[in-house]
């Protein structure tokens, strides 16, 4: 067993790069909407989510993620703990007359802990070159780069995707798309709507196994221009292998979004995840995952303005 925490301390490293909702996958986006209860009164307050793009634009998020890994093995537990800050934005490239806009996406700055049970730390720092030990090394080729350009219409539906670096595939990925999607109707307060994702798992070294996923959005209230929405996921998909349950938990979030629906841009978003899977690798075996993921928008007087001084340098 001690091997396989090791594997996972370089996995989950890595993994804390990813955006939205985590894990290398692809997928095929489809926005579905259903209708509570709620939205039988007639003569409830009606609401549009729809987002505002500007040509030239910059929107910023700073992105803090903990998250803590148990594997036990009968009475013997090894824990592994990752800690990671994440300065990002998109670049709004163009916007068409079908309101479509094409967004560029790029990490500024990485700065991360990884921890297994009581040894010292492991740091990192994209801004501090004393701070990037070379099995992380790696990760300086996804900063202060281009990732990819994807182009989304106004209710954050994901329309094509083109990867800017040159060893990544993102074709269909959903992680990708880092925007919540919007209903394509008017909603009020606890009317709901789905997003169906199908992903691929990694079974066994060379095999990978389709699995669908059900992301439900519940509009839970509005105050002023902000709507506060509630999400969360579960598998559709039957899954009885325990090994590969451990590889699905942390994509099975839930938390919330708060959404200026006047300025049409995301204020934050949090995530957590609370799971485990017994007999992950045999009998007697447990892991366990916690983990909260808080990514908050950082405000700049003129969004525009600024962009204009970052292209001038």
């Amino acid at each position: 067993m001690p091997g396989q925490t090791s594997n996972w301390f370089y996995i989950l490293c890595a993994a804390c790069l990813i955006t939205g909702f985590n894990l290398n996958a692809f997928a095929a986006e489809e926005a579905e909407s259903e209708q509570s209860a709620a939205a039988e009164e007639t003569d409830q307050q009606t609401y549009r989510l729809s987002y505002q793009f500007e040509k030239g634009e910059f929107v910023k998020y700073q992105v803090h993620d903990r998250s803590v890994y148990t594997t036990r093995k009968n009475e013997i537990a090894e824990t592994v703990r990752n800690e990671s800050q994440q300065w990002r934005h998109y670049r709004v490239v163009s916007v068409d007359e079908n309101n479509e806009a094409t967004l560029e996406l790029m990490i500024d700055r990485v700065r991360m802990m990884a921890q297994f049970d009581d040894s010292s730390p492991t740091l990192f720092d994209s801004a501090n070159p004393d701070l990037q030990p070379a099995k992380m090394q790696s990760i300086m080729d996804s900063i202060n780069v281009p990732l990819c350009r994807m182009r989304v219409n106004n209710r954050g539906e994901l329309v094509h995707v083109q990867g800017l670096q040159a060893n990544t595939d993102t074709k269909n990925d959903p992680a990708i798309n880092f925007l919540v999607v919007f209903p394509d109707r008017e909603i009020t307060i606890g009317d709901t709507w789905n997003q169906t994702l199908e992903v691929e798992v990694p079974v066994t070294d060379s095999l990978k196994e389709k699995v669908k996923l059900i992301r439900k959005y519940t509009l839970k209230g509005v105050e002023g221009d902000v709507a506060t929405i509630h999400v969360s996921t579960a598998l559709a998909t039957l899954m009885r292998d325990p090994a590969v349950q451990t590889r699905l938990m942390q994509m099975t979030p839930s938390g919330s979004i708060a959404f200026d629906m006047k300025r049409g841009v995301m204020l934050s978003r949090q995530q957590n995840v609370n799971d485990q899977v017994v007999g992950a690798f045999g009998s007697g075996t447990l892991v366990k995952a916690q983990s909260h993921r808080v990514e908050k928008l950082i405000e700049q007087k003129d969004p525009v303005a600024e962009a204009e001084k970052v292209s001038q340098k």
